[in-house]
């Protein structure tokens, strides 16, 4: 039950950094084209970033061996890599427009990345 309150509780801190970090963005990207592209960019970076959290949250301090935490941010930071490179040509084949789907994936998954450390020490 704290596993899932843990999970339910991120999800709402990161889809509430990415409500705020849309309508900041908004301010720079305004047609509808943009803004379609934010959306879809979005949807992708709560996506991954919840499977990402899920992966982190087992090895957090205490639960597991020395360096584990270390080992499961660098995967959940390699398949961020991972996920934006791929992102790029798909976004052109789809006709997202790049500047707003790749400025908006990396500035979602920036913030939320920076919300995990403090989303692990309070679950601790």
């Amino acid at each position: 039950m704290r596993e899932k309150r843990a999970i339910a509780f991120f999800a709402g801190v990161s889809a509430a950094l990415i409500v705020i970090a849309t309508v900041v963005l908004r301010m720079y990207f305004r047609t509808v084209d943009q803004h379609h592209a934010m959306v879809v960019s979005a949807g992708l970076a709560f996506a991954v970033q919840l499977g990402s959290y899920m992966l982190l949250r087992p090895g957090r301090p205490g639960r597991g061996v020395p360096g584990e935490l270390l080992i499961r941010w660098a995967l959940g930071a390699g398949m961020r890599f991972l996920v934006l490179v791929l992102y790029a040509p798909l976004a052109r084949i789809v006709n997202l427009s790049l500047e707003a789907a790749l400025v908006s994936l990396v500035t979602f998954f920036f913030l939320t990345m920076m919300a995990e450390p403090l989303l692990l020490e309070y679950d601790r």
